[in-house]
């Protein structure tokens, strides 16, 4: 008897140690991230300040300490470009550029400047004719992220529902021709939305792109150092990724043209 209440006495003791640390860590947590948040922003501003000053090297290692601590934002990512840009690397200029455009597509001073950067690139390559339709699908569906396109799809069923009670419940001639108007067209563009937000969630994963790093690659015909040499190209060159082999990326210009180039000389977007 004395045992059994010995041993419920060291559960329970067991037991409080256990919910004092889940206590502890419950509190410690919001401060914990608090503290994170200060750091960036300490950071940030200390990156902000080095790009001012001109300092471009530093700026670069300021934005990246966040980076490392996984943070992420268009503008963090835009900062980093401007200042890989200010240090004369276009290749990762365009990089950071092109990830923060991924953020927020519709923010005209990143489209200005990959396009500023774009025309100081080597590389003038043509690129392949789209058919209008599906150059004005890519060009809607880019315009938000996928998660943009998700909220924008709930509220359109939002729409839709109140159209539909609205067509069933009141019984007034306009309400209903109006209803049926905003049925048909909430549940076109409800579809659209839904289409484009998995569009964008799913385009990273099928079509791959990558900024060329380095600055001067032959494109390879097999992916080995003895294939054919079938093209050159130059640092900042956005070329999609169609296959990989070991340390070796077969890349698709955008003119069409296909080779392999190494894994190292390259990173994705």
């Amino acid at each position: 008897m004395n045992q059994l209440i010995k041993m419920n006495y060291k559960s329970k003791a067991a037991m409080k140690k256990i919910l004092q640390l889940v206590s502890i860590f419950i509190l410690l947590t919001p401060v914990q991230a608090a503290t994170i948040q200060d750091t960036v922003k300490i950071w940030m501003n200390e990156g902000n300040s080095f790009y001012q000053q001109k300092k471009y090297n530093e700026a670069i290692d300021s934005y990246q300490k966040i980076i490392d601590k996984n943070f992420e934002s268009a503008t963090l990512f835009y900062n980093l470009g401007n200042a890989y840009f200010k240090n004369e690397e276009n290749g990762e200029a365009l990089l950071w550029y092109e990830r923060a455009l991924k953020l927020d597509p519709s923010n005209e001073d990143i489209q200005h400047n990959i396009a500023f950067v774009n025309q100081k690139l080597e590389d003038k390559i043509d690129v392949l004719p789209e058919l209008f339709l599906h150059r004005w699908y890519v060009g809607i569906a880019s315009s938000l992220t996928s998660n943009q396109w998700a909220i924008v799809s709930i509220i359109l069923f939002i729409i839709l529902l109140f159209a539909i009670l609205s067509f069933l419940l009141v019984h007034i001639s306009w309400v209903k021709s109006g209803s049926i108007f905003i049925t048909f067209f909430s549940l076109i563009f409800f579809i659209f939305s839904i289409l484009f937000s998995y569009r964008n969630s799913t385009l990273s994963d099928k079509n791959p792109e990558a900024i060329i790093l380095k600055s001067v690659i032959n494109g390879k015909s097999t992916p080995n150092e003895s294939g054919t040499d079938l093209f050159v190209i130059h640092e900042g060159l956005k070329v999609k990724i169609t296959d990989q082999l070991n340390d070796w990326i077969e890349i698709k210009l955008p003119n069409g043209e296909k080779g392999w180039v190494k894994y190292s000389d390259l990173e994705k977007i």
